[in-house]
């Protein structure tokens, strides 16, 4: 990875980073002032590494989907300088559980978890397809862990937006199966809804599985999914003003700002093309099941119409979930790249040598 993509990736704040080093570090001054701040893992040199996501080079999918995604941890020689150097190993490489093992008999461990927990957390940051504080939590809590909450980055307001994004949509989906819709039955869907949220009881939702032919051996992970999509539903959302002035910008203000050879001049605006074209089919690939998404639920729940659009949906979903996760890695990624060069907007011409180095940078980012 070029230096300059390595130091925007390390440093990101975006949904394909997850710096642990950094928090760790944060939490380790708190302590040093008296304050509790415990370890995310046990194994002492696990806190000191920057998970990242990455395509795989190998051909291994996350989580059964059609898009490979890996998951890269990258240990820096010097925990105070990271661009300095470091060693980087795949949370697929079947060498891993021997460096772990490796880690734990040369630099010890915490002693505030044990072993099976880290190996959980691990397994939850691989299969995830992207490391948004969001996805990360609702992930922890399927699998009972109990993460320190300094690393888990999300507002009470941010965690509640989405939660009321997720429960709006849920509700239709548990009163399709109910054959009793008295007042006290319907009271009841809230409560059905809090299990939903929190993955503890879907079983309000068999009646709806059930008659849309998912097997119920299939069903957690299918809702899992589903919360998965509806999560990356409301990021589109959210993302589209971002997404729609990085667009603009690439279109009208992507010139240099200096006098360059024709030459030059024409290779640029061939970079350029490369990043729209990218930029573009990672969006579309979102829009697309968004809109997927939408009809199908619209023609159901709302219009009361055939079930076929949904079901299918539905199916797919899990592979939905990966594609989604890998497209926001690249886009958000982008978005904050675009932000840093162009210094949030104070600075919209970029001279020839920026342009080179921002388009081959989101040429890496987007492949």
């Amino acid at each position: 990875m070029d230096k300059k993509l390595l130091k925007l990736t390390l440093t990101s704040g975006s949904s394909k980073v997850f710096n642990v080093l950094d928090i760790t570090k944060q939490a380790t001054m708190a302590a040093a002032e008296g304050q509790d701040a415990p370890k995310l893992f046990s194994v002492k040199a696990l806190n000191y590494g920057v998970f990242f996501k990455e395509p795989a080079l190998d051909g291994k999918a996350t989580r059964g989907g059609d898009l490979t995604i890996d998951t890269m941890l990258y240990f820096p020689y010097d925990a105070d300088r990271i661009m300095d150097g470091g060693a980087s190993v795949s949370l697929n490489d079947p060498r891993f559980e021997a460096v772990i093992r490796e880690f734990a008999q040369t630099f010890g461990t915490s002693g505030h978890s044990d072993s099976g927990t880290d190996r959980t957390i691990l397994r939850v940051l691989k299969e995830s397809p992207s490391l948004d504080p969001f996805l990360l939590k609702t992930n922890f809590q399927r699998h009972g862990i109990e993460v320190p909450t300094q690393y888990l980055r999300i507002t009470d307001d941010e965690w509640n937006a989405i939660r009321d994004h997720v429960r709006q949509k849920v509700s239709p989906m548990i009163e399709f199966g109910l054959t009793d819709k008295t007042a006290a039955t319907i009271k009841k869907v809230d409560d059905f809804i809090e299990r939903i949220w929190d993955g503890s009881d879907i079983s309000s939702l068999f009646p709806l599985l059930s008659a849309l032919s998912i097997p119920l051996s299939d069903g957690n992970e299918v809702v899992f999914a589903w919360k998965g999509v509806t999560f990356f539903e409301f990021q589109y959302n959210r993302r589209y003003e971002a997404i729609r002035q990085l667009a603009t910008w690439l279109k009208e203000a992507s010139g240099p700002a200096d006098f360059v050879p024709h030459s030059l001049k024409l290779q640029l605006e061939g970079q350029c093309d490369v990043v729209k074209t990218k930029l573009r089919e990672a969006w579309r690939s979102v829009a697309n099941i968004v809109e997927e998404y939408k009809t199908s639920y619209d023609k159901l729940f709302i219009k009361k119409q055939a079930a076929g659009d949904f079901q299918n949906f539905l199916k797919n979903c899990r592979r939905y979930y990966v594609e989604m996760g890998a497209a926001f890695n690249k886009i958000d990624h982008s978005i904050e790249i675009f932000n840093n060069f162009t210094q949030n907007g104070k600075k919209p011409r970029l001279r020839s040598e920026e342009l080179e180095e921002l388009y081959s940078i989101l040429m890496d980012v987007l492949r």
